[in-house]
């Protein structure tokens, strides 16, 4: 008869190695157990419940009598069981009466001789001891049944399938079926992947290398750690034009000047010719001077062999009517724009004059208001003010607009300084002689009245300056836009032409074309809807054709939020609001709270996330009182995940556990911090026993695994264990096994999931245990069926212990 061990996956090794690191020797098996309940016997948990793997009764069973009742070998006692040790124990006048030493493991071939080779199962046969099996976990390799199975190791396949520096086949050697010279997944060293951007690698010689560039990449710098850099595609054929473009990729654009040397423009006029270059990715003359529109600048500006040809930018009315203005026209003389028949407005100046031409004479007192007190000249001291064309002196005699008298009129210590009898039409080479022609203006040219020009609307025709100009007309040459009769001919504005670019071409503006208005000139009709000459409206126009929209509203298209906290807040941008006054934020309003979720959201939107969360807890109930009485627990429903944990991650946030289903369970985790996270929600790590009962559910026994029908059988497909997920392996979201409940009830909200399976879980530090030793219940996605039962109690560690397939839920003695 050969005895096998319990089927254990790698996580379960793992945790059983753990359990050794904390100084708990757990064994497969024991032969000379003793209870040492301090009740009467098997009332209780014995001290080494949950070390074997079973309940005590199986041990009680194989053990003919406790040790505490073996006699001293001086004496007999009736009654007593007879032990195998030379001597009459129970007085029948026999010695070692019913002892088999031929089959007997614990007296095997002679009394004492136990046959419990270490590590391993064995059976007397015929008074030899004969090594069976070896206990899981341990392997018989160098052969010597004395040693029993001496090498530790739990085989988690039947060859090394990861590079892991683990003996996984337990064949005494580690990583022997990978090349770290060549492999490119642990080159070098396990876990060491040959990963480039934008390329393959390779792994030669254990080293990492560049082995050939994604397409459109290139390796322009040969440094084989940032792999293929430069973003280019060879042009075929792959020569450089000028484009901007590196056609060749060899990290230069546009080099050697493609489509340039050559001779270009023209040296006529203000132009110089050029040399054709490859500028900007275009091929451009460069280095000469080209044709531009031509000026009234004395130059042949657009180079056709001719100097202000046309009467470049002149025709424009200019000057004015009012006070010494006198308006003219544009012409362009000697290269420069002359405005001719007119007199042009200057800054307005005490002297009697409307010299700004607005139609008020000395306006905003010009040269006035500031203390005086001279008594130069003709001045006493006062005020100055400007009175009648001068600056004078209030309350006293101040300065007079000086005329021509010799006097010093305006009190400047020099007489008659603003009269220049050689210009001065009003003074013209002496005081008081004013020059004077019918219909025209009077000019002084070196002591000597001229005329220099026409009044608006006359014409000297036969250019004689006594007469002045005799005919009602102003010549001004080709007909324009202004209402007058420009050439003379007695039409007005015929035949003028409508200039394409006079109106603003922006905004609500685009399209409107000129008109001739007569007197008004040239005007553009921009539509009366939209148009405004200063933008006030927020309209998403360019209302003031200023190439800028809504500019008065600077927050337009602004972030802006609804002023609500975590779920609450919605984002949004500044938009014109429906008045077109001003702005408003777009953001969704009226968004109310929910019921506070375990998801790291602040649901209820008072500023706190997390607080007093929704959980999902189920209750059962138990013998678990000191008096052995039913009272009632709660229990997680789901395995505990991380507040933000999905369907695909398992979260980041630690400050408390959640039970929600859909999500990745919460493992790589200690048992301390475990407990730390359920402390957070006013719970607790579920004690062993309660986990059982909760994996049973009330019919107790009756429920080997955690299924909502069929639950003493095992199914391959119920919960996600080694068989469930042979193809992946790995963790699902938790209720992703539908049918992998414990059921507490008629209702789905009083099932409890995956309590086979899936993850396995820390449970609360078994009593008396220094250091801690944490129990592990319900198996994970790598156990096979005998380490997903509800009783499977064989894995343990300590408090710093962490595993990517064990997590955890948490217990409650009162109502959430």
């Amino acid at each position: 008869m050969k005895r096998v061990g319990l089927p254990r996956s790698f996580a379960a090794s793992l945790m059983f190695a753990l359990l050794s690191l904390t100084a708990c020797n757990v064994e497969p098996f024991c032969l000379d157990c003793v209870d040492r309940d301090t009740g009467p016997s098997d009332s209780g948990v014995p001290m080494d419940a949950n070390r074997d793997g079973g309940p005590d009764s199986a041990l009680d069973a194989a053990v003919v009598v406790e040790l505490d009742a073996r006699v001293l070998p001086d004496g007999c006692s009736l009654g007593a069981p007879e032990l195998c040790n030379d001597y009459d124990d129970d007085c029948d006048g026999m010695l070692d009466e019913g002892i088999d030493t031929q089959t007997d493991e614990r007296n095997c071939g002679g009394c004492g001789s136990v046959c419990a080779p270490p590590n391993a199962f064995a059976e007397c046969t015929a008074g030899d001891c004969i090594m069976g099996d070896c206990a899981v976990g341990y392997h018989d390799l160098d052969g010597m049944e004395d040693n029993g199975c001496e090498y530790r190791c739990t085989a988690s396949s039947t060859s090394e399938m990861r590079c892991d520096r683990r003996d996984e086949d337990c064949d005494g050697n580690v990583d022997e079926d990978f090349d770290l010279m060549t492999d490119s997944d642990n080159c070098g060293s396990c876990g060491r992947n040959c990963r480039v951007p934008r390329a393959t690698a390779a792994c030669v010689a254990g080293s990492c290398v560049l082995d050939e560039c994604s397409v459109g990449y290139i390796d322009l710098d040969g440094i084989a750690t940032n792999g293929c850099e430069y973003r280019c595609t060879p042009a075929v054929p792959a020569t450089e034009i000028c484009n901007l473009v590196d056609e060749d990729c060899d990290g230069l654009i546009d080099e050697g000047d493609p489509g340039g040397g050559g001779t270009c423009g023209t040296n006529t006029g203000e132009c110089t010719a050029g040399t054709l270059s490859c500028v900007a990715g275009s091929v451009t003359c460069t280095g000469g001077v080209s044709p531009t529109t031509e000026l009234c600048n004395g130059l042949d500006d657009d180079c056709d062999g001719v100097t202000d040809q046309g009467n470049p930018e002149g025709g424009r009315a200019c000057g004015s009517t009012v006070g010494v203005c006198v308006p003219g026209r544009e012409t362009c003389t000697a290269g420069s724009l002359v405005c001719t028949g007119g007199i042009a407005s200057s800054t307005e100046v005490c002297n009697g004059l409307d010299d700004n031409c607005d139609g008020t004479i000395d306006d905003g007192n010009p040269g006035g208001g500031g203390a005086c007190g001279t008594d130069v000249g003709e001045c006493t001291a006062g005020t100055l003010s400007c009175v009648g064309g001068g600056i004078t002196c209030a309350g006293s005699v101040g300065p007079r607009l000086d005329t021509c008298n010799t006097l010093d009129d305006d009190c400047d210590g020099v007489a008659d300084q603003t009269f220049n009898l050689m210009t001065d039409a009003r003074n013209c080479g002496m005081c008081g002689r004013r020059c004077m022609f019918a219909n025209a203006v009077a000019g002084c040219s070196m002591g000597t009245c001229s005329l220099l020009a026409c009044r608006p609307g006359f014409v000297d025709l036969n250019m004689m300056a006594a007469d002045g100009c005799e005919y009602s007309c102003t010549f001004s040459g080709a007909e324009a836009c202004n209402g007058v009769d420009d050439d003379c001919d007695g039409m007005i504005d015929d035949g003028v032409t409508i200039p394409t670019n006079f109106c603003n071409p922006n905004g609500v503006c685009t399209g409107t074309t000129a008109r001739c208005a007569g007197t008004m000139g040239f005007v553009c009709d921009y539509p009366a809807m939209t148009y405004q000459a200063t933008e006030t409206r927020c309209d998403n126009l360019d209302n003031d054709c200023d190439g800028m929209v809504d500019e008065p509203f600077p927050t337009k298209g602004a972030a802006c939020n609804n002023g609500g906290v975590g779920a609450c807040r919605r984002d949004g941008m500044n938009i014109c609001n429906m008045a077109g006054t001003g702005v408003v934020c777009n953001a969704a309003t009226g968004i109310t709270g929910t019921a506070e979720l375990c998801n790291g959201i602040d649901d209820d939107c008072n500023g706190t996330v997390d607080n007093a969360p929704r959980t999902n807890w189920v209750q059962f109930s138990g013998p678990f009182g000191t008096a052995g009485a039913t009272v009632n627990r709660w229990i997680f429903q789901y395995e505990a995940s991380r507040p933000n944990a999905t369907m695909t991650a398992p979260g980041t946030l630690t400050n408390l556990a959640c039970s929600e289903p859909s999500r990745i369970p919460w493992s790589t985790v200690t048992p301390v911090q475990a407990e730390a996270a359920c402390t957070g929600i006013g719970a607790r790590l579920c004690t062993e026993a309660e986990w059982q009962r909760a994996c049973q559910t009330s019919a107790a026994t009756a429920c080997v695994y955690s299924y909502g029908a069929s639950c003493g059988t095992y199914s391959a497909m119920t919960c996600n264990g080694r068989d469930y997920s042979a193809a992946t392996d790995a963790v699902v979201p938790t209720g992703t096994a539908t049918n992998c409940y414990a059921s507490w009830g008629a209702m789905a909200t009083n099932r409890i999931f995956d309590m086979s399976g899936n993850v396995q879980e820390w449970t609360a530090a078994r009593p008396m245990t220094t250091p801690a030793v944490y129990g592990i219940r319900g198996g994970s996605y790598n156990d096979i069926s005998g380490g997903m039962t509800c009783t499977y109690s064989f894995e343990a560690a300590g408090g710093t212990a962490a595993t990517p397939n064990t997590g955890f839920r948490c217990c409650r003695d009162t109502a959430p």
